[in-house]
């Protein structure tokens, strides 16, 4: 049986509603570039309630500081947070794990309680396609 196909926009078109049920927002106020807590005025628990939601409509995983995560696996024997504020380090893989997110913003004197608000709604299409081609679901490329 061939594998479905899911575009990033089609992984879009179905994260939209969850952020108008979620956060309140219109529609038309959804960018990929929009910044989930400045832009569309996300809070902690609508991230939590998001991530729910993601989970069972796109039937993924998430975890907890998955970013962080991932940016800790990338550099073993390194050093991703000093002193409460991330590394230099930290930082080159943090950009390099979420590119959707804003380098300007992801700079030095950066503490690893900022990073929910740097989250994007492209970053969210950006994990979920990379999740749905991990577990076989296709290509969000296509």
């Amino acid at each position: 049986m061939p594998q479905a196909i899911i575009s990033e926009h089609d992984i879009l078109e179905q994260l939209q509603p969850l952020l108008v049920e979620v956060l309140g927002v219109r529609p038309d106020e959804i960018h990929p570039h929009s910044e989930l807590v400045a832009d569309l005025g996300a809070e902690s628990i609508d991230l939590l309630d998001l991530t729910f939601r993601i989970e069972e409509s796109f039937k993924v995983r998430i975890e907890a500081n998955e970013l962080e995560r991932e940016a800790v696996r990338q550099m073993p024997g390194g050093v991703y947070e000093k002193d409460g504020y991330l590394t230099d380090e930290a930082l080159v893989e943090i950009r390099r794990a979420a590119p959707e997110l804003d380098p300007a913003k992801l700079v030095t004197g950066l503490r690893k309680q900022d990073i929910p608000a740097l989250l994007t709604v492209g970053f969210f299409v950006s994990m979920i396609g990379r999740k749905l081609t991990a577990s076989g679901e296709g290509d969000p490329h296509a």
